[in-house]
C-alpha cells in the first residue's frame, strides 16, 4: 500500500512541530490564581519579568477560605505577592483557611536558570501572621506551615543558593523568625509545638551547615547564630517550659553544638570560635540548671550532664 505522506511532506511537518516548540520554550508565562470563600478576604499579586530570557515562567496561587484574610490590601500587616526580575522558574503559594490571618510573599532578583525558587506558605487558625522574603536567590525555597492562633512566622533569605527553610508551628502565640544570607545549601529547620515558645536564627556566611530547633511545651526561647563558618551545625532540643538556650559559631569549620532541654527553667549557653571542630553537647533533665560552654580553638570537647535542680557548670576552653 502506498504511504499518503511524501518524505518532504514529513520533513516539513517536522520543521513545524520543531519551530512551535522553540516559540513555546521561548514564551514567558505568567500565572496567577486567586480563590477566595468567604468575608472581607483580601489579596494582591505583582509579577514582573525579564521578557528577553526564555524558558521563563512565573505562578503565584492564593486561597482563602474563612473571613478577613489577607495577602496585601487593605488591613493587612504584609504585601502580598511580589515577584520581579525573574530569572527563571519562580512560584508562590499561600493557603490561609480560619480568620484574621496574614501573609506575604517577596521574590526578587531571582537568579535560577536550572531550577525554580519556591515560597509555600500556609496558614489554619486565627490571627496568625507569616512573611517570606527572598532576594538574589537560585534554588531555594521555604515551608511555612501555622496551625493555631496568633502565631508569627518571618524568614528573610538573600544571597543564597540551593537550601530550604522549613518552619512549623503549633500552638498559640509562637513566634519565629530566620534570616539567612551569604549561604550556600543551608536549611535551618523549626519546629514549635505548644504556646508562647520563641525561636530565632540567624545565618550569616554559612556553607553545608544549618540550624535545627525543635520546641514542645510553654514560653521556651531558642536563639542561635552562624557567621563565617563552614560545615557547622546547631541543634537545640526543648521540653517543657521556661527553658531558654542559645548557641553561635563563628568562623572555622566543623562546629557542632548539641543542647537538650527538658525540665523547666534550665539555661544553656555555647559559643564556638576559632580554626574549627570543636564540639559541645549539653543535656539537661530537671529545673533551674544552668550549662555554660565557651570554646575558642581547635578540637575541643566539653560534654555536660545534669541531672536534677540547680546545677551549674561553665567550661572555657581556650
Amino acid at each position: 500500500m502506498q504511504s499518503r505522506f511524501s518524505f518532504p511532506a514529513i520533513v516539513t511537518a517536522l520543521g513545524l512541530a520543531m519551530a512551535c516548540q522553540l516559540a513555546s520554550a521561548q514564551e514567558s508565562n505568567d500565572v496567577v490564581t486567586v480563590t477566595q470563600q468567604g468575608n472581607g478576604n483580601t489579596s494582591y499579586a505583582e509579577q514582573t519579568r525579564d521578557a528577553s530570557f526564555p524558558f521563563s515562567r512565573m505562578s503565584a496561587t492564593i486561597t482563602q477560605i474563612g473571613d478577613n484574610n489577607h495577602v496585601g490590601g487593605p488591613g493587612s500587616t504584609t504585601s502580598g505577592i511580589l515577584q520581579i526580575n525573574n530569572g527563571g522558574s519562580v512560584s508562590a503559594q499561600i493557603q490561609q483557611t480560619g480568620a484574621g490571618n496574614n501573609a506575604g510573599i517577596t521574590q526578587i532578583d531571582v537568579i535560577s536558570p536550572t531550577f525554580g525558587v519556591s515560597g509555600e506558605i500556609t496558614q489554619t487558625g486565627t490571627h496568625n501572621t507569616a512573611t517570606l522574603r527572598q532576594t538574589l536567590t537560585s534554588d531555594l525555597g521555604a515551608i511555612l506551615v501555622q496551625s493555631g492562633n496568633g502565631n508569627y512566622a518571618a524568614v528573610e533569605q538573600a544571597q543564597s543558593i540551593p537550601g530550604t527553610a522549613r518552619t512549623t508551628q503549633t500552638g498559640d502565640n509562637n513566634r519565629l523568625t530566620i534570616s539567612q544570607r551569604g549561604t550556600a545549601y543551608g536549611s535551618p529547620n523549626v519546629t514549635q509545638e505548644g504556646d508562647a515558645n520563641i525561636a530565632s536564627v540567624v545565618i550569616d556566611g554559612n556553607i553545608f551547615g544549618g540550624a535545627s530547633i525543635e520546641q514542645t511545651g510553654t514560653a521556651n526561647y531558642a536563639g542561635t547564630r552562624q557567621t563565617d563558618t563552614e560545615g557547622a551545625n546547631i541543634q537545640i532540643e526543648q521540653v517543657g517550659s521556661d527553658n531558654h538556650a542559645e548557641a553561635s559559631q563563628s568562623g572555622g569549620l566543623g562546629h557542632f553544638a548539641g543542647i537538650q532541654q527538658n525540665g523547666i527553667g534550665n539555661l544553656s549557653t555555647v559559643n564556638q570560635s576559632g580554626v574549627g571542630d570543636n564540639r559541645a553537647m549539653i543535656a539537661q533533665l530537671g529545673n533551674s540548671n544552668t550549662a555554660i560552654v565557651r570554646q575558642a580553638g581547635q578540637n575541643y570537647v566539653a560534654n555536660v550532664s545534669q541531672t536534677g535542680s540547680g546545677n551549674y557548670t561553665n567550661i572555657y576552653q581556650h
